[in-house]
């Protein structure tokens, strides 16, 4: 019986060798048919997979990044952002220059700006825009959480680096009306008036959307200043 285990030992051995060497080329496999479902828009069928996939190589980055994806498009964006970190926590080049993890990020922001979970949005920002350098409406957005939060002068390089990038007619709007609301608060009237005028110029709606921006934004800021009253001690 002794020497049957010691035959059997280098046999058991090359067994679990190779089924570790089979499973990570296993795992792949299961992401590529994931993707396939994916590009059917089987989305359902692609999580199935891109599961199977991390439930036989937990650190399989691919898989985290194209579940991300899969979650995303159905709408479930924490869920995609958790998948997106993790596949960079396993391989941090997936945070380089990766626009679906950067517009994973901007949305969240997007969203957690408009509820006026600031500081959360800012941090969302910051991770679009690490993952994204040129993400014009991410500079946008921080800028205008920044500006809606009464840090003016913070708000003005992120305004200038949005039009730096030269952004879509709209987004260029936008960012001259809030680099001119944030340099009119700090008293300077006639950069502010520039910006303003080069904001109706590019907008079709002109005077009617700065005026309707501007708006938005001062409501913002005192809706910020009144929580702050209300709760000295919570960060907006």
């Amino acid at each position: 019986m002794k020497r049957l285990s010691i035959l059997l030992l280098p046999l058991l051995i090359l067994l679990t060798s190779t089924a570790q060497a089979q499973s990570p080329r296993l795992a792949r496999e299961y992401v590529k048919r994931g993707i396939a479902r994916f590009s059917r828009g089987d989305i359902d069928g692609a999580i199935s997979n891109y599961e199977k996939a991390i439930e036989i190589s937990p650190l399989l980055a691919d898989a985290f990044f194209y579940r991300g994806k899969a979650r995303r498009a159905k709408g479930d964006l924490n869920g995609a952002i958790t998948d997106y970190e993790a596949s960079i926590e396993i391989e941090p080049r997936f945070a380089e220059n990766n626009g679906d993890i950067a517009n994973a990020y901007y949305n969240r922001g997007f969203i957690r700006s408009n509820s006026l979970d600031l500081s959360q949005a800012l941090s969302d920002f910051d991770r679009a825009i690490i993952c994204n350098p040129q993400y014009a409406e991410a500079f946008l957005k921080r800028a205008e959480v920044t500006l809606i939060l009464g840090e003016y002068g913070r708000a003005i390089p992120d305004f200038d680096k949005c039009l730096g990038l030269k952004p879509k007619q709209y987004v260029a709007s936008l960012a001259f009306a809030g680099r001119g609301f944030a340099r009119l608060l700090m008293g300077n009237e006639t950069a502010a008036q520039s910006d303003f005028e080069v904001c109706i110029k590019l907008n079709s709606e002109g005077k009617f959307f700065l005026e309707l921006h501007l708006r938005l934004l001062e409501a913002q800021m005192k809706e910020v200043n009144r929580r702050r009253r209300a709760n000295p001690d919570r960060v907006a």
